[in-house]
């Protein structure tokens, strides 16, 4: 329901300030909403990016993936886990996106004695692939985040130029017709009464 508003000259100052005010600030959520975009477009290709070296690294290893079912005993994977992740945050448009600074490992110990050579190869293999897998999520994340605050932005941009902005022009109108008949009025009036007087 539109907001009932006075017809007078105070506020159509009122209203001519208000619609200044969103015309000022609909460019720049605009552009937010834009660098918003452009930042998702780069999440993806990264994203891409990510997978394609996950499957190009996945792929090599298929020569000497039948060794990581060798028992050592036990697979290989159990020899190394994720400790801990760092993560930072960068700001991309006012908006704080968590990354990765550092991955930490936990390789359990194993003999270099009793094990086959290419278990050290393989467990660098394994903290790249963890490595990148930890990127990825946080690809997801980052997406995320920006995914939600697009929805708000375009919330506010689609609230000043649908609603904001036409009411606080409607609103003027009205008050200018409004004031303009009141003068007409008074015109009209003052003849009158310049017409009684003179008789």
């Amino acid at each position: 329901m539109a907001e009932k508003i006075k017809k007078t000259r105070p506020e159509l100052l009122k209203q001519r300030r208000k619609l200044a005010m969103f015309s000022r600030f609909l460019p720049t959520l605009v552009l937010k909403k834009q660098q918003i975009q452009s930042e998702i477009l780069k999440v993806r290709a990264q994203r891409v990016k990510l997978d394609e070296k996950m499957q190009a690294m996945i792929a090599r290893s298929d020569d000497w993936a039948a060794l990581f079912s060798e028992s050592l005993p036990g697979p290989i994977t159990r020899l190394i886990k994720v400790k801990g992740i760092e993560r930072g945050l960068k700001n991309v448009a006012g908006i704080k996106l968590p990354i990765v600074t550092r991955v930490e490992y936990e390789v359990s110990d194993y003999s270099r004695l009793s094990t086959p050579l290419w278990v050290d190869a393989g467990l660098e293999f394994l903290k790249e692939l963890l490595e990148l897998r930890e990127h990825m999520k946080v690809l997801y994340e980052q997406e995320a985040v920006l995914q939600k605050e697009l929805r708000k932005v375009t919330q506010r941009v689609n609230l000043f130029e649908k609603v904001m902005i036409p009411q606080a022009k409607e609103n003027i109108r009205l008050i200018r017709i409004c004031l303009a008949e009141e003068q007409t009025a008074a015109v009209g009036r003052s003849k009158i009464a310049k017409g009684k007087s003179a008789e």
